[in-house]
């Protein structure tokens, strides 16, 4: 993620951890994190997608939702054609509790996946719930998806196997000893992960989620997924841009995590989240961020198909 404006300090800052993380190191020590001090949003409105604060959801039902708030994101954050239509195994799901795999059967792939620490413990628990955790506030709706748009390589070249590179994928530098983390979980391009917040954890990682006029009403709306994406300088928009993305934007082993955290906060939600982009979110607002950049929804789909298909056999055995 990275805001619109070019000027060095704002920059710098989309997510630019590995500038403002002090003392973290490829051993994978957690630093202190700081983060440059940010103006009041004040919203012009409600966004693309018609938020309504009084029901805290977007205009239309959740499927209509769901189309507008994934937009494509093209370069430079600006937003594509409407979409149409989402793909199949999104239909009659988002929003609804139908199709939900067995618990059950998610606890015996989490521990499959030697996941179980961070994700198979807290299964029976709920996700965050909005008004910062207001017990009476509904559970997170939004599935938000980001991208990290760091490391940012400038003007240099990146690395022949952006892949499997340790430096890019170190996700130490979005760990924060003093327990700010951007987003609840990281992504990096070999499918790793870290757990910033548990998913109880009420947190806000947009613009939009932090205006004025809502105060903490969205804090807990929403949970946060941030995909592994280096970055470089893009010519003739200044020299601290981070505005070109690789292609493709992420990898297979990404799209399957990701599909796992989302079945995961959805169980445990008991309905399916509304899956959203960042860039949707912030549209309209200064220096809005431009991620995630170069996201295949097929790719991610056909990720979710194939994990159903895999929790279905184990509940089926």
């Amino acid at each position: 993620m990275h805001p619109m404006n070019s000027r060095p300090l704002l920059a710098a800052f989309g997510l630019a951890i590995a500038l403002l993380v002090a003392a973290a190191s490829d051993a994978g020590a957690a630093g202190i994190c700081r983060f440059p001090k940010q103006p009041p949003v004040i919203l012009k409105n409600m966004g693309p997608c018609n938020f309504d604060p009084e029901r805290l959801h977007f205009a239309g039902e959740p499927e209509d939702q769901a189309r507008c708030l994934l937009t494509p994101v093209e370069k430079f954050g600006k937003l594509g054609a409407p979409r149409e239509r989402l793909p199949e195994v999104f239909v009659g799901r988002v929003g609804r509790a139908s199709g939900l795999p067995e618990r059950s059967a998610l606890e015996a792939l989490l521990s499959a996946e030697d996941l179980e620490k961070d994700f198979g413990t807290f299964l029976a628990r709920p996700v965050a719930r909005a008004r910062d955790g207001d017990p009476d506030a509904p559970l997170a709706r939004y599935f938000m998806i980001h991208d990290t748009s760091s490391p940012n390589f400038g003007g240099r070249r990146l690395p022949n196997d952006i892949d499997h590179d340790r430096g890019i994928n170190n996700l130490s530098r979005y760990e924060c000893a003093n327990k700010i983390e951007r987003a609840h979980v990281f992504i990096n391009r070999t499918g790793a992960m870290l757990l910033g917040h548990e998913l109880e954890t009420p947190w806000r990682a947009t613009k939009f989620e932090m205006a004025v006029q809502f105060g903490t009403l969205l804090k807990g709306l929403f949970l946060h997924v941030e995909l592994v994406q280096p970055r470089q300088r893009e010519p003739g928009r200044g020299r601290h841009n981070d505005f070109r993305a690789p292609v493709p934007g992420f990898t297979e082993a990404q799209y399957d995590r990701l599909a796992l955290v989302y079945v995961i906060a959805s169980v445990r939600t008991g309905a399916w989240l509304i899956p959203a982009f960042h860039a949707v979110i912030d549209e309209g607002i200064y220096d809005k961020h431009d991620d995630p950049q170069n996201f295949e929804l097929e790719a991610f789909a056909a990720s979710l198909e194939k994990l159903l298909a895999r929790l279905k056999k184990t509940s089926s055995h």
